[in-house]
């Protein structure tokens, strides 16, 4: 079995299923987890989340999603009526679910499953969350404001204090985007800056093969598609 991970979709539904068909991932015996921030930004969140549901549901032992903060703003908006949603892209992502599913029942439906995803996924080897993990908080009682941790606060915990949260295995994130992905032993960013990297040319959506230390680059502007090692440092 191979493990990918893919994380920051933020609304590229084109380049997902890409990266999904060019790396031949099998969901009935690859195991394939989602890091979040599926929906804002690009020009369809309702296909990736309908997307990554249905993956879920049809292949429940072997494909995973965690929850992002663009999730967690939507939440917000759909319980409280926060609008701080709508400034990062909410307002074209109802868009998006009104166009991709007019009945309105079946809407909620898609929105309230993506607010209601885990904050963390934990298979054998990995931990795959959003943004972060807080080292003095036990691992299953982390607080919400994990999704938002910036890559600076999340770096500078020590890895040993990290991996005895852990139990020795390595977090696996995204949230913040990079143009490379590299790992420490303890931690992975493999944010890729989808529709969101200030470099236009930059942006793009990665799919990580967790088994072979490589990784698939989908450069949108471009349409390109390119292989990587991971690096270490």
């Amino acid at each position: 079995m191979r493990t990918f991970f893919i994380t920051d979709i933020h609304g590229d539904v084109e380049g997902l299923n890409l990266l999904l068909d060019k790396a031949e991932v099998a969901p009935d015996r690859d195991q394939l987890v989602f890091g979040g921030d599926m929906i804002n930004r690009g020009k369809d969140s309702a296909g990736v989340v309908q997307r990554i549901k249905q993956l879920t549901e049809q292949y429940p032992h072997n494909v995973h999603a965690v929850m992002g903060n663009h999730e967690e703003m939507m939440a917000d908006y759909l319980v409280r009526g926060d609008k701080l949603w709508l400034s990062h892209g909410g307002r074209e992502t109802l868009k998006s679910f009104a166009a991709a599913f007019p009945d309105e029942a079946v809407r909620q439906e898609q929105m309230v499953w993506a607010c209601s995803l885990p904050l963390y996924y934990e298979n054998d080897r990995y931990i795959f969350t959003h943004a972060g993990l807080n080292p003095a908080q036990p691992l299953d009682k982390q607080e919400r404001d994990i999704l938002w941790m910036n890559e600076y606060d999340f770096y500078h915990q020590p890895g040993a204090e990290l991996l005895e949260l852990t139990g020795g295995k390595p977090v696996i994130h995204g949230h913040t985007p990079v143009e490379r992905i590299y790992w420490d032993g303890v931690r992975m960013n493999c944010d890729l800056g989808s529709n969101t990297y200030s470099v236009l040319d930059e942006r793009s959506l990665g799919l990580v093969n967790l088994t072979e230390m490589t990784y698939l680059v989908y450069k949108q502007a471009g349409k390109k598609l390119e292989e990587r090692r991971i690096g270490r440092y």
